[in-house]
């Protein structure tokens, strides 16, 4: 590319910008699983702090994963959008409105951009380790799970919950620039929580699912399997949360008060079939309670140290 080209595709970029409404810009990053990323890698960042940080560095270890997830979320909205024009939820999503071909290529230049800052944000602020965390994840999430598992095995959403365990090993590492035991720790209880706050998702819009028969665990072996699968999944982050508080990586109010919300909820997956909740109901409100549940966990580590 000459700079003539260059200079001409930045200028279509930009235009792009002026002339689509800005929060359908900000829609493809997708906001809300920004925001609950960073209150996830907040966990683990003050879960690690022992010593006094500057405030600089937290916000640099956040804007470098800002970056990174805005990357792959515009990314994974390219690789979706086939998906989501056929879904009630997602069908009016900005891509599967604009269908341009030279929209699509300016959308995946600035996603290239973005990881790339992100990358040079922690290999320069924060740590090589980070790095290399970071960047498994986003090919975990763009490549593994979106692109090559989603549309052809029910595992695709055992592999997007490792992305999703990430952030708060990123801030703990940040912190320590090391993998230890309660890194590991961290990975299988998030990991756990991802996969049932998922079928939860997946139970309440089942319709859409079955409708583009998507490989998903609820629709090749059932609701009732599903339901009990989440049940195993919340009794596993029970356990490792458990395994914090023995190791000594948390103070007892935290392991009193975590534990004590995660068997409600717990209890509550067990509810499904009362007279109480139709199934579309409990789903919708496991939803929300599983995203009480990390919010509270991620809260509660950063107070674990003050």
């Amino acid at each position: 590319m000459d700079f003539r080209q260059f200079k001409s595709l930045i200028s279509i970029f930009f235009v792009f910008f002026k002339n689509n409404k800005i929060f359908n810009i900000i829609e493809l990053i997708k906001p809300g699983i920004i925001l609950g990323n960073i209150i996830c890698l907040s966990g683990g960042f003050f879960l690690a702090l022992n010593e006094k940080l500057s405030k600089i560095f937290f916000l640099k270890t956040v804007f470098g994963l800002i970056l990174i997830i805005s990357s792959s979320c515009i990314l994974n909205n390219i690789i979706d959008r086939d998906i989501d024009k056929k879904m009630n939820r997602t069908k009016n999503r900005f891509l599967c409105i604009n269908t341009n071909v030279f929209l699509l290529k300016i959308l995946f230049f600035f996603s290239i951009i973005l990881l790339i800052l992100g990358l040079l944000v922690f290999y320069i602020y924060i740590n090589f380790l980070c790095t290399i965390i970071s960047f498994f994840g986003f090919f975990f999430y763009v490549y593994l799970y979106s692109y090559l598992f989603k549309r052809k095995t029910y595992f695709s959403t055992f592999v997007g919950s490792v992305s999703g365990s990430l952030p708060p090993i990123i801030g703990y590492v940040a912190v320590n620039n090391c993998l230890n035991r309660c890194c590991t720790i961290l990975f299988f209880m998030f990991s756990f929580w991802q996969i049932a706050h998922s079928y939860s998702i997946i139970i309440y819009r089942y319709s859409d699912y079955k409708l583009l028969n998507l490989p998903v665990f609820p629709i090749l072996y059932g609701k009732l399997k599903t339901i009990i699968f989440i049940s195993i999944c919340i009794l596993n982050l029970f356990f490792f949360n458990f395994l914090l508080y023995f190791f000594g990586y948390v103070k007892f109010f935290y392991f009193l008060y975590t534990s004590f919300f995660i068997f409600l909820w717990f209890i509550f997956s067990f509810l499904s079939n009362s007279r109480y909740f139709t199934i579309k109901i409990w789903s919708r409100i496991m939803f929300f309670f599983s995203i009480f549940i990390i919010f509270m966990i991620s809260f509660l580590m950063s107070l674990n140290n003050f």
